[in-house]
């Protein structure tokens, strides 16, 4: 019996390593070289176990343990208009009562029962949104839970936005958002880049030598239900953010229109999104096809799920009693109810799926990958660029500041050339310039000879003719002078004559 126990342990443990036991292993049909096996000594069933196992197949569950020892970190963005469901969503998405107006104001342990998860341990730091107070414009509210799950700890940090598009000029809204989202990059790069790194890792071990993740992983952007399609606000909002941040746009309170509506206002924002070249994340298939999805979910699940972005979702907190005595969170009606967590009625609980069970680690691996690596290039190129103007000569070596000097030189002599140039040109322009008004100066002057020399030939002829003419109407000229004298004689009767008429 414990011959055969050792056998069949042996010939499982080959079997595992690649090598089958009825195979020659002398003979290679193959390129890749399988190894041979050491024979096993005579030995009791314990130290042959360890003898034919290796070990490197416990390597997943070696990183699982130390994952799981960790934990997890998780930096969420929600933002939209107010009164379009955030808080209750924000519920409704981890089963928990992390919004509640009766919330104490200090910090709050609680264990909540839901009918749809297990239990949930969740520690509170922040007060409920209706005892929340901020000033006018947008605030940026940033709140930490502690969250387990079947002994997986997640940190959760909830980045909230009051104020958000409550302005009369909301054309600046959008840059505290952008404005937090790149203070964030900016604290882990310093700490990344930081000589000492003595921070915390992923979750509630402190691991020494890995900066704390704050990054914004997801933003949760609402939109309202208008039906019309995007407002400009929020255009000019994701054109700021796409690029930073991950980002999903859930249109809120969805019961308020009918589905051909739904589907319409869909196909309305998809369009918008397409002529501003504003790209969304779109829960990739790859991900759930290497491993991502949990096994009872199938490919062709997970594509309809992504099918229906943007997602219409409709949450509540509180439970409703259906006809046939199910307790279901939903809204209830006069008409009937709707379920949250029924795909027939929105949304919801598909992007709850893509979210929390398929592409929550795709969502920080692409925050690290592509954001923070854009963030991180364009920072040092601009830190490169700023310190070529704090270079001085004398922190030059001497062979290249010969080198620089030679070239200074150069272009010095190059730059008096070009100027010697130039005025050797100025000054041949000024003497044609001068040649030019000479020559028009001398034929002015023939000119004008030519016109006073014709002027005193024509006054002379006519004084000539004036003189013949006043010899032959001499005696015309004598009448001229008497005549005179007769017009006013005349003008005075007349003046006499005016007078006595009044």
């Amino acid at each position: 019996m414990v011959t055969a126990l050792s056998r069949s342990v042996q010939i499982k443990m080959e079997g595992s390593l690649g090598v089958s036991p009825s195979v020659d292993q002398n003979v290679h049909d193959s390129p890749i070289q399988k190894p041979n096996h050491r024979p096993v000594m005579a030995c009791n069933d314990m130290n042959r176990l360890l003898v034919s196992k290796v070990g490197f197949a416990n390597l997943p569950n070696q990183i699982h343990r130390k994952a799981v020892r960790r934990g997890f970190v998780f930096n969420l963005m929600i933002t939209g208009i107010s009164g379009l469901g955030k808080s209750t969503f924000i519920n409704s998405l981890f089963c928990t009562d992390m919004y509640n107006a009766d919330y104490p104001y200090n910090i709050y342990e609680f264990t909540s029962v839901s009918v749809l998860s297990p239990l949930s341990k969740c520690v509170i730091t922040f007060k409920g949104p209706s005892k929340r107070s901020y000033s006018s414009g947008t605030c940026v509210d940033s709140r930490t839970f502690a969250l387990s799950e079947a002994n997986v700890s997640l940190i959760l940090t909830i980045i909230d936005t009051p104020g958000f598009g409550s302005e009369l000029d909301n054309s600046a809204s959008w840059k505290p958002l952008v404005k937090h989202i790149d203070s964030r990059f900016e604290s882990y790069l310093r700490a990344e880049l930081n000589v000492s790194r003595i921070t915390v890792g992923s979750g509630a071990t402190y691991q020494p030598g890995l900066p704390n993740d704050q990054r914004v992983h997801l933003c949760l952007y609402f939109i309202s239900p208008n039906g019309h399609g995007l407002h400009q606000l929020d255009i000019e909002t994701l054109k700021q953010l796409h690029n930073r941040v991950n980002v999903v746009i859930i249109i809120g309170k969805a019961d308020s229109l009918t589905p051909d509506e739904c589907s319409q206002f869909k196909q309305t924002i998809l369009q918008e999104l397409y002529n501003h070249n504003i790209k969304l994340y779109d829960f990739p298939e790859s991900v759930a096809k290497l491993g991502g999805a949990d096994e009872s979910y199938s490919v062709n699940e997970i594509r309809q799920a992504r099918g229906r972005q943007p997602f219409a979702v409709v949450t509540s907190n509180n439970l409703v009693t259906l006809p046939d005595g199910r307790k279901v969170y939903g809204r209830s009606y006069p008409w009937g109810v709707v379920e949250c967590d029924n795909l027939a009625h929105n949304d919801f609980n598909a992007l709850k799926h893509l979210l929390m069970s398929v592409h929550l680690q795709d969502l920080i691996d692409m925050t690290h990958h592509v954001h923070y690596t854009n963030y991180f290039s364009s920072r040092l190129t601009s830190i490169a660029e700023a310190s070529k103007f704090l270079a001085t000569e004398d922190s030059r070596e001497p062979l290249s500041q010969l080198e620089t000097e030679r070239l200074a030189h150069q272009r010095k002599l190059a730059k008096l050339e070009s100027e010697m140039e130039n005025v050797h040109e100025r000054t041949n322009k000024l003497i044609e310039t001068e040649r030019d008004l000479v020559e028009r100066a001398e034929q002015s002057e023939k000119h004008l000879l030519t016109q006073l020399t014709e002027f005193e030939k024509r006054r002379q002829e006519f004084e000539d003719e004036r003189a013949i003419w006043e010899s032959e109407n001499r005696e015309s000229l004598e009448a001229l002078h008497i005549t005179p004298d007769r017009g006013d004689f005349i003008k005075d009767k007349f003046r006499i004559k005016r007078k006595g008429l009044f």
